[in-house]
């Protein structure tokens, strides 16, 4: 449909070609017969009827039908057009319609396909074996049409069903690559959480330290001291960004683990410059560590980070803490200990990511997160971490 109206031109072309022959068919009479010039009717309205067919099929075929009987009974020169027309018509409602419309259209052409082969002068021309024969290719005939119409209807439903798989698949895709992205983008600001909060809390505590050395105890050597600690952890989280914006320039970076870091060494590591900003820190770790599965003490050690990130930012210099990683039934239990402030200090802003952060990546592994204050007034994280092969 264009516009409202249907268009004309794919059948237009079918009609004037038949609508020739019906003509044709006509001037070239048998030897022996009379030609008459008005039989060449039937052939042109053949022709002209076969253009409404997408619109009127059932109309077309029944109309093609009776001038085929029409044309064989009142002229013997009648050109075979209609039968031809009627034959596409029956194609196009077999691709069009339903099993049972195909069934009465077949059913009607083949009678009308049969009336117009047995003539009045040879009624026993469908009798015997040869009739019987005869009969079945007659059937075959008034058959193909619908073959070649069920066909097509075939072809083009398994068309469309492909189409819509291909556009359930490019939908599906999208959805993986959004939740990819998704999950992608919270693994990036969970990196990003571990790396800044871990390191710019120190940076604040030192360089708190070092204006409160200058302003009240004169003591410039501690100042630069903490400065210079301020400088060299600046410095470590400018490299771990910039390693970061790489991997963000270039996803193949993610599979190359030439710059992994051993959770050994990040628990080391948090430890070192966490006990440098003022925290005294002991850390007690098993030999079950080192036989966990990998992404289990990897986890470990982020959460080992995390915990004295927090007793950094919230018990301050002076404080104690502890870290204990060791192994229970099945599990590996860290708990990140600290004694609490030792005097009233200005709290840091929290990040707002830190146990949210940490309860998700123990969730991931199957694992528990409990968090909360002791009875001396400090801080205590424990998690417990299965170790098992099904986990």
């Amino acid at each position: 449909m264009t516009g409202g109206r249907m268009r004309w031109w794919p059948e237009l072309p079918i009609g004037l070609v038949l609508a020739g022959l019906g003509l044709g068919a006509n001037w070239l009479a048998p030897p022996g017969l009379p030609r008459q010039e008005w039989a060449g009717v039937f052939g042109v309205a053949a022709g002209l009827l076969i253009v409404c067919v997408r619109r009127f099929p059932w109309v077309v075929l029944v109309a093609e039908c009776v001038l085929l009987v029409v044309a064989d009974t009142v002229t013997p020169t009648g050109p075979d057009t209609a039968q031809v027309a009627a034959a596409v018509a029956l194609g196009y409602l077999a691709y069009r319609a339903g099993r049972r419309a195909t069934t009465a259209a077949f059913l009607l052409f083949f009678a009308v396909t049969i009336v117009n082969v047995v003539d009045p002068g040879n009624p026993g021309l469908l009798s015997g074996a040869e009739g019987a024969i005869r009969l079945v290719m007659l059937a075959g005939i008034a058959a193909a049409p619908v073959a070649f119409g069920r066909y097509v209807r075939g072809v083009r439903h398994a068309t469309r069903v492909a189409e819509e798989r291909a556009r359930e698949a490019e939908a599906r895709r999208c959805v993986e690559t959004r939740a990819a992205r998704l999950a992608e983008r919270a693994g990036i600001a969970r990196d990003l959480h571990d790396i800044v909060a871990h390191h710019i809390a120190a940076v604040a505590l030192r360089a708190g330290s070092a204006r409160f050395a200058v302003q009240h105890t004169g003591d410039t050597a501690e100042a630069v001291a903490a400065l210079g600690e301020v400088r060299d952890t600046a410095g470590q989280v400018l490299d771990e960004l910039r390693a970061l914006l790489e991997v963000l320039r270039d996803p193949e970076a993610v599979e190359s683990d030439g710059g992994q870091v051993e959770p050994e060494q990040m628990i080391r590591d948090a430890a070192r410059l966490v006990r440098d900003a003022g925290v005294a820190v002991r850390v007690t770790v098993s030999d079950a560590l080192a036989t966990a599965p990998l992404v289990v003490r990897t986890t470990a050690a982020r959460v080992v980070r995390e915990g004295l990130t927090n007793s950094l930012k919230h018990a301050g210099p002076g404080a104690a803490a502890s870290v204990d990683v060791r192994a229970g039934d099945g599990e590996l239990v860290i708990e990140v200990r600290d004694s609490g402030p030792v005097r009233l200090r200005p709290a840091l802003p929290p990040s707002g990511y830190g146990l949210s952060g940490m309860r998700e990546r123990v969730g991931l592994l199957g694992g528990t997160l409990s968090a909360g204050a002791t009875a001396g007034g400090g801080w205590c994280v424990r998690v417990r971490l299965p170790t098992r092969e099904n986990m």
